[in-house]
């Protein structure tokens, strides 16, 4: 996913640059920039305008949160299943976000997977502002328990210092990781959630032929100890 926005040049140089000393493509460089360290439900940071250039505070109420809870229940019976539950309530944090924040609007800055300058507009996030703040929504699920066969990891870049991407990542207990990359899609719809060796490496990514092959995986189920 291209980020545009002149001002990310020299962040986006360094991110990339530590690319080729980690094979995984782990970073913190954004967080450390951009996120709130200890995100909670009643107080955390929304990036948008591009490249974290603007931020809105966020609370939300017990009920608000509540209803995130509910879309981990029942509990899913599979790693797989519970991606599909992060998606899903990654995007109704973005819906509910939104409404506070004025980016629950349509993205028209999407063309063909990849992001087009915003042109000031405030309301539209880039690859760097979905990064971030899906890593901000998944830190406090994980954090709230509603997950049993995931932890969240680092963010994760590819692509080149001309058209650079980046995303969000979950780890599968003891597996794979997995790019949960909201910049492929409009605001509050479920974003795809794929292997992040596939993100890296396939660019655009089939996102059709992502979801036909997902079904059909056999994986077995790992639990997570209670905590």
């Amino acid at each position: 996913m291209r980020a545009r926005a002149p001002l990310i040049g020299l962040v986006v140089a360094l991110t990339v640059s530590a690319c080729a000393q980690n094979p995984d493509h782990q970073t913190s460089t954004f967080l450390e920039l951009y996120a709130d360290a200890n995100p909670t439900p009643a107080h955390f940071r929304e990036c948008h305008g591009f490249a974290c250039n603007e931020t809105s505070r966020v609370s939300l109420s017990p009920q608000q949160w509540q209803r995130v809870g509910a879309v981990f229940k029942p509990h899913a019976p599979n790693a797989r299943a519970e991606r599909r539950q992060i998606a899903q309530a990654v995007a109704l944090m973005q819906r509910m976000v939104g409404a506070q924040t004025g980016t629950a609007v349509h993205q028209w800055t999407h063309q063909d997977m990849n992001i087009l300058p915003n042109l000031s507009d405030p309301t539209q996030l880039d690859c760097i502002d979905e990064a971030v703040n899906t890593w901000t929504y998944t830190t406090m699920m994980e954090k709230s328990g509603f997950f049993r066969f995931h932890r969240v990891a680092q963010l994760s870049n590819g692509g080149s210092l001309h058209d650079p991407r980046n995303t969000a990542v979950v780890q599968e207990i003891n597996g794979d990781y997995y790019a949960i990359d909201a910049a492929l899609v409009d605001m509050g719809t479920p974003p795809p959630v794929i292997p992040l060796v596939t993100w890296i490496s396939v660019w655009p990514p089939d996102l059709k032929a992502l979801e036909a092959k997902e079904p059909g995986k056999k994986e077995p189920a790992k639990r997570v100890a209670a905590r």
